[in-house]
Order: C-alpha cells, then sequence, then structure tokens
C-alpha cells in the first residue's frame, strides 16, 4: 500500500471517510480515485476503490428502487439461529446440493450455471446448536469470471459468521478458491487473520488518542501525522497488534475486514483420491484455512464439515439448570465466555442479583463445583445460578 499518495487525493478520501450519506460517500470517492496517480504501486488500491464505489452506487441506485416501489430488498437475509454461514463459490460447484444436503431446505438445484439468483437459507442443526446456512448467488463464472451477482453476494457475505468457499473438486478448485480470495480481497474482505487491526472511534473533542496494544513499527508520531493527513482531528486510535506504517494506512483507507471461512471440495467421489490429498495440503497452506473434502451423498463426509463448521466458529454450548431441570435448548456464547457473562445474557437482573454458580463439565474438576463470576466455560457445561 502506497504512503506517498498526493495530498488532494488524502483529503478526498479523508472527505469520503467522514461522509455522512451514500451520494456524499460516491462523489467523494468518485474525486479520491481520479486524484490517485495510475501506476504500478496503486494499481491495487485502485482496484479495491472502484469495487468499493460499485458498491455504493448499486445500494444507492436499489434504495431508490425500494423506496419507489415499497418494496423488500430480495438480497436481505435476516439472521436467524445462533449464527449464519455464507456459502460462496463459482457457478455449478454444486453449493445449493451441498446446503440442501446439510439442511434438508430445497434451494433450486439444476444442470445449468447461475440457477440460484437470489439468498436461499436453511437451517442446520448439529448437536443442539441451529446454525443458518445461506446458499448465495454464484461470485464467479466457470471461467473465474466474476458474475453480475458478485457484489451482492459479498456483501450478505460480509454480515456473516463464518464463509464457506465452495469449490467443485473435479474441475481445478485450487485456481477456483485462489479467485474467490483474490475477490474477497478486493471488496475489502481478508481471509487470513492479519498482524495488526486499526480501530477508529471519532469523537467531538479531546484530539487524536493513540493506544497501541502491541508493537509499533514506525514512531508514535508517524501515525499522528498520517491520521491528520486523512482528516482525522478528534479520534481515539486503537492499534491492536504489530504494525508497520503502510499496514496502518492500509487499514484507514480502506478498512477491511476479517472473515473466518472453509474451504470445501465439493463433489470429492468424483475425484481421484491422492490429487485430492495433494490438493487439500496446498491449499490449507495458501489460504490457511480449514480444507474438508464433502459430497452432498457421503453422509459421514458431511458430519464431518457440519464438526468444522461448529469448531471454525469458536462458540460453546452451555446449558442452564433450574430446580434440578436442564434446559433442551443449550445457550451458544463465543469461547472463554464467563459465567457472568451468561448471566447477562439470560437477565440482567440475574446478573446484578449473583451471588455464585454450580457447573457440571469440563470446566470443573469437581462435578457441581460452586463458581464464581470470572469462571471461564467450555463446550457443554451445564450451569445453575443462584442469585440473592
Amino acid at each position: 500500500m502506497p504512503t506517498n499518495l498526493p495530498a488532494e487525493a488524502r483529503a478526498k478520501l479523508a472527505e469520503y471517510s467522514a461522509a455522512r450519506t451514500l451520494e456524499e460517500k460516491i462523489a467523494r470517492l468518485e474525486e479520491a480515485i481520479g486524484l490517485i496517480p495510475d501506476h504500478k504501486g496503486t494499481e491495487k488500491l485502485r482496484r479495491q476503490l472502484r469495487r468499493r464505489l460499485a458498491e455504493l452506487r448499486r445500494e444507492l441506485e436499489e434504495r431508490r428502487q425500494r423506496r419507489a416501489g415499497g418494496g423488500r430488498d430480495e438480497f436481505s437475509v435476516e439472521k436467524e439461529g445462533w449464527a449464519q454461514i455464507a456459502l460462496l463459490g463459482p457457478a455449478n460447484s454444486g453449493k445449493s446440493s451441498l446446503l440442501n444436503a446439510l439442511t434438508g431446505a430445497r434451494s433450486p438445484v439444476a444442470d445449468y450455471p447461475l440457477t440460484t439468483t437470489r439468498p436461499f437459507p436453511g437451517m442446520m442443526l448439529y448437536q443442539d446448536a441451529e446454525l443458518q446456512l445461506v446458499d448465495l448467488p454464484s461470485v464467479l463464472t466457470e471461467d473465474l469470471r466474476p458474475t453480475s451477482f458478485a457484489s451482492r453476494s459479498i456483501a450478505v457475505a460480509r454480515n456473516s459468521d463464518l464463509l464457506l468457499l465452495v469449490a467443485d473438486a473435479t474441475r481445478d478448485p485450487e485456481a477456483e478458491l485462489g479467485s474467490m480470495a483474490d475477490l474477497l480481497t478486493d471488496h475489502g474482505i481478508s481471509l487470513k487473520q492479519r498482524s495488526c487491526e486499526v480501530r477508529i472511534q471519532r469523537t467531538d473533542a479531546g484530539g487524536l488518542r493513540l493506544v497501541v496494544m502491541g508493537k509499533l513499527r514506525c514512531s508514535y508520531q508517524e501515525v499522528l501525522e498520517l491520521l491528520k493527513s486523512y482528516g482525522y482531528r478528534s479520534a481515539i486510535v486503537k492499534v491492536i497488534g504489530d504494525a508497520d506504517l503502510d499496514e496502518i494506512e492500509e487499514q484507514v483507507i480502506l478498512q477491511p475486514t476479517y472473515k473466518r471461512a472453509i474451504a470445501v471440495l465439493n463433489k470429492a467421489d468424483l475425484a481421484d483420491p491422492h490429487v485430492l490429498t495433494e490438493l487439500r495440503e496446498r491449499i490449507a497452506e495458501s489460504l490457511r484455512v480449514p480444507v474438508v473434502a464433502v459430497s452432498s451423498q457421503n453422509a459421514r463426509a458431511l458430519e464431518e464439515l457440519k464438526e468444522v463448521i461448529f469448531r471454525s466458529l469458536e462458540m460453546i454450548r452451555v446449558y442452564t439448570q433450574k430446580d434440578g431441570a436442564v434446559s433442551r435448548k443449550p445457550i451458544l456464547m463465543p469461547r472463554g465466555s464467563t459465567v457472568i457473562e451468561l448471566a447477562e445474557l439470560i437477565h440482567k437482573e440475574l446478573a446484578r442479583n449473583f451471588r455464585y454458580a454450580r457447573v457440571w463439565g469440563r470446566s470443573v474438576k469437581v462435578q457441581g463445583q460452586r463458581v464464581g463470576p470470572e469462571h471461564q466455560l467450555e463446550d457443554g457445561d451445564v450451569v445453575e445460578i443462584r442469585g440473592d
């Protein structure tokens, strides 16, 4: 990411970041792109900003159409269950068949490209956890060019908790997954956990306050000058992890989103097992995500995929107990959650009046052990909370 953009381009990017309306954002971003020199060093930045501009224009047009017709956006998917998992893939990769096999839904399946033209949700049950899977229209054609649905499908995926990147194991899954990763990067979504994260909270007064939770490979003053060049005058800026000035600038401009993902090699029953093993190793190394080979006809492989999905969400199931009766449905919580956080989820009054809890499960040495509010829970724990 270049750190020598013209001052005029930085100023317009600052105005874009501060803009309140879609119309203002579009106008400022158009001006900023026009001021960024067109050469090798800015190629990636210009491409990503043009993608963002196209998304903003489409969003504005859709909003105008909804206002005129009073209709609901067919790409709007309401989250249900405890987590939402988005299925992304090229045409004819078998996403719909996979969704149907995992959830029992009836997403349209056909032997011609681009059968799915809108998001299609289904509910997957895994060991009492209800997880919503959404089959999204293909983001790539079979020859790996972005489809007309790509931006809208990725917009839905951006708000999901996990991505399933589905590739056809009988074609060139390595190329398909690589192209999907590049497309996501152009839309500001990273599959790789970054060495740093920059969070900016604008404030009305107080100037720039820089909070570093890691190590800076540049000076505080350089970071402050960079932020000022992008129009930040009063804000709390947190830099989490190790970062240099280029990495900070990239996040200030593009504000990329990190997403957990699983690479799914679909139709694995039709592929050479030895080739498949080599592919899984190469893809896991290049994308740094779990890789699962499946077939919608193979029940064991589907169960493996369900397990990897749940593990990748980094969630735990906690069952509550009252008067000796254990709840049939668990509460899903992030790994590392505490007893007091469970109490707050159930009811704020319960958290306020908390005295102690008894826990049965892997997080305690003695079953029924009495614990305090900061006790960390494990998957499958049963908890009985006592209050005043």
